[in-house]
């Protein structure tokens, strides 16, 4: 641009934004809008309202820096117990200390006690949380009765009146497949999602009948514990089994769903030796895991990385895809203009850290996801310890955790 009579040029500077905070100088990574780069972040109203490099902001604003450091859009736990009037149930809000700004309820709850659900857990905790509805009508109650083990239990028609009365809320709907449940609570489970046009979560485990259940999902269903290995799961032999692959090919997701119970180092190297990684990276945080296994999201993507996944696609995989599983894509997950500011930063540590799997074997990783802080629609929440916040144990209890140990 020239000034007056064509002799002056004139530079015109951007004008400072009053943000809320600006983090500078992280690494940003949003597998949305393919960027992996050192940029800063500006934050204002709870919104992403700046993003790019050396963002100009107004005198007094409140800064962080973050130089050494990463971000990436608040993660997205696609399973976990957070229902804590059942046995397995935590606080949600435990989630928010180690980077997790929505989190998913993996069938805790059925037709009969979601609403309780709804208006207590969802309603008061400042995580984001939804919630697949469990087909059988109490949820999962305990640890020491299977909810399907009576098939009268399963109830479709109810289960699909939740659905409908909570589109915010009620994403889809859980089965678990396992000894003593028969496929016909998957099948009143399969009608009920066809008749929503929701997703499926499936977990199987030990006594599921896999092949026959991968034959009839449909894309957008959801496979969880897809590296379990107390039997019956995708790795048969030491071979990955071929309706997986099919599966995968019409559509069908695979989560982690880590858990105590359902993650094995030897099946998911056995999966990767085929190029069968995860869809989505997941916890199934509950009271049993939370202490032990699977601590947290941060905890279970360091077992990715140590496995040889690089980070982008760690990150892809705890952030975008679950949220397009959930039908949340754009909304959720990214870290464009104008979304949610919701986030997570980090570093990256090295040194060697002992990971141990659900078979009780150790690994020792070289280096492991650190959390700085969790930022949930702006606010920030920094990391804090969680054994205070958890129930306390009982007989039953032990009893499942002593069966995991002479099962491994």
């Amino acid at each position: 641009m020239v000034g007056a009579g064509g002799a002056f040029p004139v530079t015109i500077k951007p004008t400072p934004v009053a943000y809320d905070l600006v983090l500078r100088g992280a690494r940003v990574i949003d597998p949305v809008q393919g960027l992996n780069a050192v940029l800063d972040v500006g934050v204002r109203g709870g919104v992403i309202a700046g993003l790019g490099p050396a963002l100009e902001a107004a005198p007094g604003t409140p800064e962080r820096d973050l130089r050494g450091a990463t971000v990436c859009p608040g993660l997205i736990d696609l399973h976990g117990h957070w229902y804590e009037a059942s046995a397995w149930g935590i606080d949600p809000d435990l989630a928010l200390l180690r980077g997790s700004t929505t989190v998913v309820d993996a069938g805790t709850t059925g037709c009969i006690n979601f609403a309780d659900f709804r208006d207590g857990a969802c309603a008061a905790s400042r995580v984001r949380v939804l919630a697949f509805v469990n087909i059988a009508a109490c949820g999962i109650p305990t640890s020491f009765a299977g909810e399907l083990e009576d098939a009268r239990y399963a109830r479709p028609r109810e289960t699909v009146a939740v659905l409908e009365e909570n589109p915010a809320v009620a994403i889809g709907i859980k089965v678990r497949m396992k000894e003593g449940h028969s496929l016909a609570g998957f099948d009143a489970a399969l009608e009920a999602a066809t008749e929503t046009r929701r997703p499926l979560m499936v977990h199987i485990g030990k006594g599921a009948a896999t092949p026959q259940i991968l034959r009839r999902l449909r894309a957008g269903d959801i496979v969880t514990h897809c590296f379990e290995g107390r039997g019956d799961g995708i790795v048969t032999g030491g071979r990955l089994i071929p309706e997986a692959l099919e599966a995968r090919r019409q559509g069908v997701v695979f989560d982690v769903g880590h858990g105590c119970g359902s993650f094995s180092w030897e099946v998911a190297r056995r999966a990767f030796e085929h190029a069968f990684f995860p869809d989505t990276i997941s916890t199934d945080l509950h009271r049993y895991s939370v202490e032990r296994w699977a601590f947290d999201m941060p905890a279970t993507m360091t077992k990715f990385l140590h496995l040889g996944m690089a980070l982008d696609e760690v990150i892809l995989k705890s952030t975008a895809v679950p949220a397009r599983a959930l039908g949340r894509g754009g909304a959720l997950g990214t870290l464009r203009l104008g979304a949610q500011a919701d986030l997570f930063a980090f570093t990256l540590e090295e040194g060697e850290f002992p990971l141990e799997d659900t078979h009780l074997k150790t690994e020792v990783a070289r280096r492991r996801i650190k959390p700085l802080f969790t930022m949930k629609a702006g606010a920030i929440t920094e990391p804090q310890p969680v054994a205070g916040r958890l129930r306390k144990l009982r007989e039953f209890d032990y009893d499942l955790l002593r069966s995991i140990e002479e099962s491994a």
